[in-house]
């Protein structure tokens, strides 16, 4: 039994996980920006949702996120001096130590593990899983694995960068990607606008994507979310929302983090992705 349209599966061939809801940040918001610190890294390193077919769980998704040098806390105030001290034996507080630059970001790896069973009462009439690992340099995409059974068909991907140019090898080919291309993994919100590598096949695809306006989606625990809602046509057939919290005054809006997806199966069912 085929679940999944092959340009639909792009969307279950990638990234297993829940976007947290507070993001990691910069030690200090006055300190230059570094290459990939704009990547909606959660704080809490993973993201995860259930997959639904027809209103009924039959897998899950989740992602995992490692980098070095991350940091969503800020430095610790000035110590000045102590309640309660006589004016004359009070000590001018310190001068503040100079602003230090957040520490280098290190790679960040990203793997991905997605996981379906579709049964009739105990009987499994489909299975389906994903591992992927994607390997960041900045917000530079330098490799991508990807091993993929479906349903007793296994699939291989590997891309890799070499000289500024990343190289998708698949059974059938090996071609260079187009500048700033991406795989379909799509916890990155790059994914609206760069070229899309099928993180499943490899092939790289021909997609439209446009903005359906905001809307309100659940979570699996009942929870509402506000997010937009992005619908891709050509290559890839898949429905994406994508939420971004306020910023503070004076601060950078932090980057949109997945919250949702949904396509059509090839027998026609259903499938939605709600974040645990």
């Amino acid at each position: 039994m085929m679940l999944l349209r092959r340009r639909g599966l792009v969307a279950l061939g990638m990234g297993l996980v829940v976007p947290a809801r507070v993001f990691a940040a910069t030690a200090s918001k006055n300190a230059p920006a570094q290459p990939g610190a704009d990547l909606p890294v959660p704080a809490s390193g993973s993201l995860r949702f259930r997959i639904m077919r027809n209103g009924n769980v039959i897998g899950t998704h989740g992602l995992t996120f490692t980098q070095k040098g991350r940091t969503d806390q800020p430095p610790p105030a000035a110590t000045t001096a102590a309640a309660g001290s006589p004016p004359g034996n009070a000590k001018p507080a310190p001068a503040p130590a100079p602003e230090k630059s957040p520490p280098v970001l290190g790679p960040l790896i990203v793997k991905v593990v997605i996981d379906i069973a579709v049964k009739l009462g105990p009987i499994p009439l489909y299975r389906y899983n994903n591992e992927s690992t994607e390997l960041w340099d900045g917000d530079t995409l330098t490799r991508f694995d990807s091993k993929t059974n479906d349903n007793g068909t296994h699939i291989k991907v590997i891309a890799h960068r070499e000289g500024g140019t990343l190289w998708v090898e698949t059974i059938k080919e090996k071609y260079a990607a187009p500048e700033g291309a991406i795989v379909t993994t799509y916890w990155n919100p790059r994914t609206l606008s760069a070229p899309l590598i099928d993180n499943i096949n490899g092939k790289l695809l021909h997609a439209k994507i446009v903005a359906l306006g905001p809307e309100t989606i659940s979570a699996a625990n009942g929870d509402r979310i506000e997010a937009v809602h992005y619908a891709a046509s050509g290559d890839l057939n898949v429905h994406l929302w994508y939420a971004e919290d306020k910023a503070k005054p004076g601060e950078t809006p932090p980057p949109k983090h997945w919250v949702g997806l949904a396509l059509t199966g090839s027998d026609g069912s259903h499938i939605t992705y709600e974040r645990l």
